[in-house]
């Protein structure tokens, strides 16, 4: 009757011992075996075997899944620029390695967050603020490479480093904003100037060629007075028998009286005339001219 009471005990020991004999471990995830609490081997994807509890224990299922980091760093540059980098660090654990990676880091996440902050600061401040922006991906390849090195003794490795465009700080965007509102200033006072310097030169240049103009113009006036005057002169002489001199003193007194008229022609003027204003007096011109008669054959 003892022995019909111990059976069934017997098979439910044995299927709670066999149970916990047999486990499964997920796809893209690994399992820890442990022999009285020491790491024993690690156990991949699908149904795996082990020593009864308490002997062995498995783990749960941890992840060899690509994870991700996101964080918008702060940093320096060597030119004591303050700006914020945003970056994301795609890393997954390493199967052959998976065991580091679980016993090593507490709170891995956190962990390899703050090797990425740290290693981002350090090769930010090797580079000045123009090759933060123009180097991204020197930048990146950096980070990653150095980040490779240290996290694959925890069993990690990094997939990929994305970095975006660095934003600078509220102070740096004021002092830029400064800057180019004094660069258009300074480019609009040029602009300016540079106008009222063309204009300048336009007007001058205008002036000159006015005057030019002007001076031609008187030139070609008094070649045409003198050519007439010449004529003129030429004929007197020819048709009186006059000489030159006598001549031309003629047409400077006729000249003198036709200004005085010209002068007096308008009421309300006086006009006031000494011996020595004249060019010759009319009895002189005759006299002149009797000598002249008197010297021709």
């Amino acid at each position: 009757m003892l022995d019909f009471a111990i059976f069934p005990v017997g098979i439910f020991l044995t299927i709670i011992v066999g149970s916990s004999c047999i486990f499964i471990t997920k796809q893209q995830h690994v399992r820890f075996i442990e022999t009285f609490g020491k790491y024993s081997r690690t156990a991949t994807a699908g149904l795996s075997f082990k020593l009864p509890w308490p002997i062995q224990i498995a783990s749960g299922n941890y992840s060899l899944q690509i994870l991700q980091i996101e964080r918008d760093v702060s940093v320096k540059s060597s030119d004591n620029a303050f700006v914020v980098v945003p970056i994301r660090v795609q890393y997954q654990v390493a199967e052959q390695a998976a065991n580091k990676a679980f016993y090593l880091l507490e709170d891995a996440e956190t962990q390899v967050a703050a090797y990425v902050i740290n290693q981002v600061r350090s090769t930010a401040a090797g580079l000045d603020f123009n090759e933060l922006f123009q180097s991204k991906a020197a930048f990146e390849d950096d980070v990653e490479e150095t980040l490779t090195d240290k996290l694959s003794n925890y069993g990690f490795r990094i997939v990929n480093v994305l970095v975006d465009d660095p934003q600078p700080s509220e102070e740096l965007k004021s002092a830029f904003d400064r800057v180019i509102a004094a660069k258009r200033l300074k480019e609009a006072a040029t602009n300016e100037g540079e106008a009222v310097k063309i204009k300048a030169v336009l007007e001058a240049e205008a002036q000159k060629e006015a005057m030019i103009k002007k001076a031609e113009g008187y030139a070609q006036f008094r070649e045409i007075v003198a050519e007439g005057n010449a004529q003129a002169l030429q004929k007197f002489v020819g048709e009186t028998g006059l000489s030159a001199k006598t001549a031309i003193a003629f047409f400077a007194q006729t000249n003198a009286m036709e200004a005085l008229r010209d002068a007096a022609s308008d009421g309300g003027k006086t006009v006031l005339v000494t011996d020595d204003s004249m060019p010759k007096s009319l009895g002189g011109l005759y006299m002149d001219a009797e000598d002249d008669r008197l010297q021709q054959p």
